[in-house]
């Protein structure tokens, strides 16, 4: 079913004389300039508009990047390897941990070092850098001379004390909130520990790759190439898109994968029949992110290592990655239809819900899902091993998940995350209180609603050569949101059901069709809406490309 919205929690954008200027000003069309206005770009700033939005060169934008205080350390002892050197690194995951992972392990390969990895697993370990894991890599017969760790590690202090002690030098990549005592290694590099704004924006793939393009430890070539999984990892882990570092990473990435999809890529898009010709933010997002990340919530991330970093019958690995995920859509399914009941249940929990047989690796994406449609905080968790309940917890914009998580901290085993997003692990005995907490902290948060940002605009004024022009904004994601136009609507509606059961149609405004999918409802809509908020995409059929109005939101008035 479409979503419908009032029009006071639109703040709809008139476009005017000033776009009519800022086209001039670029030589853009109107309609560009009239979403760069909305993005607060003037005449007056054109230039640096353009600089941010429009062309983000990466190679400037990475000289204002600025790490923090650990970089050299961490280059001293990344020269200190020599060829044979045995290099250990510990990942995470997701998406991000395993791009991360795969780097560094192709950057130590091109060093001459011999390499391994470590990613835990989420169930029996769950996230973090585990002080067990090192204590068994220090005892094993092959000698370390570097840990390189990364997505985790930041306040990992016993861990790398435990490394220290025996010997192991360990240097961190981190992107991670830092709230208290650091780990103490030979190097930490986390931007927000101490690095810049611009750096902040970073996954830690990002992180890890921008210290060997800052510090030359690779043919810039070759770096360019390993944009492919750092855009990925861009892309999964749902950092800053208003960032032109972060944009312009993704665009280069994203032409990677187009032209030269490393192996194992190549084979999944395959296998999910992924169009890599018109591959999109859309198409990461939507569909190979997901089947990647399906390996670390199931079972274990090793698979997607293996089309990461190939290995074995890649074939094989795919077959398996994509049953896995398909896996994973009926179980979220079924979270998802558990948790709509007991939201319009009567039970004393509204904001924090628990299932006996949910399985902990799917809940964040169920989360994140349930979040953005109620539009308010929510924690799911399921029992996992060894006496413990995980936990992932989810807040709309303008709140705080790891000060939410921090009050009850001194019941939990560990814990963390970002601002909208953490991660949690509480034994069993301590869960319903720990519960009970989280559900009074969670229904006292009062977020006001954010108003929407679009742009009126008439479908009959848009064209395709008009929308590639304002793709340039892209890609899209958290913070530099997809365009959304707004029309009104006048008298009846007039629509068509679309689609072998019905269940879609197609309404036409100004004689221009807006494709409702699930919008069977609107065909007996008594009482007309007062717009309709829809977003042009191109759809690629049969080796055409043709302009689509997706309808996003009826529009009705305010009571």
């Amino acid at each position: 079913m479409i979503p419908s919205c009032t029009e006071d929690s639109l703040r709809v954008w008139e476009p005017g004389n000033p776009t009519e200027y800022l086209a001039r000003a670029l030589n853009c069309s109107p309609f560009l300039a009239s979403l760069l206005w909305m993005k607060g770009v003037t005449p007056d700033s054109a230039d640096k508009g353009r600089k941010i939005w429009l062309s983000p060169d990466l190679d400037g934008w990475l000289d204002r990047i600025e790490l923090g205080s650990s970089v050299s350390e961490a280059c001293d002892l990344w020269a200190s390897l020599a060829e044979g050197s045995n290099v250990v690194v510990y990942g995470d995951y997701d998406v991000d941990g395993i791009a991360a992972t795969t780097f560094v392990m192709e950057l130590a390969l091109l060093k001459g070092a011999n390499v391994r990895y470590y990613i835990p697993h989420r169930f029996k370990q769950g996230y973090g850098f585990h002080p067990d894991v090192v204590e068994t890599i220090a005892r094993g017969k092959r000698r370390t001379d570097l840990m390189v760790v990364v997505d985790c590690g930041t306040q990992s202090r016993e861990a790398a004390d435990i490394a220290r002690s025996r010997g192991i030098p360990v240097v961190v990549f981190d992107h991670h909130l830092a709230r208290g005592e650091l780990a103490s290694c030979g190097a930490l590099i986390n931007p927000h520990v101490d690095g810049n704004e611009l750096a902040r924006d970073l996954c830690a793939a990002g992180v890890v790759w921008s210290w060997a393009w800052k510090n030359e430890l690779a043919p810039r070539e070759w770096l360019r190439q390993r944009l492919d999984i750092t855009a990925l990892a861009t892309v999964a882990d749902c950092v800053p898109m208003s960032s032109p570092v972060n944009r312009a990473i993704v665009r280069e990435g994203i032409r990677m994968m187009r032209v030269s999809p490393r192996r194992g890529l190549a084979s999944l898009m395959r296998g999910m029949t992924i169009d890599m010709s018109a591959l999109d933010t859309d198409s990461l997002a939507m569909r190979l992110i997901p089947c990647l990340n399906a390996a670390g919530r199931l079972e274990l991330a090793d698979l997607a290592m293996k089309i990461f970093f190939p290995s074995g019958d890649i074939e094989e690995h795919v077959t398996t990655l994509i049953n896995l995920n398909q896996k994973r859509r009926d179980i979220s399914a079924k979270i998802v239809n558990d948790v709509e009941s007991a939201l319009r249940g009567d039970g004393e929990y509204h904001h924090v819900l628990y299932g006996e047989d949910w399985p902990a690796g799917v809940l964040s994406s169920v989360a994140s899902r349930i979040c953005a449609q109620k539009g308010i905080p929510v924690v799911l968790a399921a029992p996992a091993h060894r006496s413990i309940v995980r936990g992932t917890l989810r807040v709309p914009p303008g709140g705080d998940a790891e000060a939410m998580l921090e009050e009850v901290s001194d019941d939990l085993v560990n814990w963390g995350g970002h601002r909208m997003a953490a991660g949690f692990s509480v034994e069993n005995e301590k869960w319903p209180g720990v519960r009970g907490r989280l559900e009074k902290i969670l229904s006292s948060v009062s977020l006001p609603p954010e108003k929407q940002d679009i742009l009126r605009w008439s479908p009959a004024g848009l064209d395709i050569s008009s929308w590639k022009d304002a793709e340039r904004l892209g890609p899209f994601g958290v913070g530099n949101s997809h365009p959304l136009l707004y029309c009104s609507q006048e008298g009846q509606i007039c629509a068509e059901p679309l689609g072998r059961k019905g269940n879609h149609v197609r309404i036409f405004v100004e004689g221009c069709a807006l494709l409702g999918f699930s919008g069977e409802h609107l065909l007996s809509e008594s009482c007309p809406p007062s717009g309709w908020v829809y977003r042009p995409r191109i759809d690629f059929w049969r080796c055409s490309e043709n302009l689509q109005l997706v309808l996003e939101k009826v529009v009705v008035p305010a009571v």
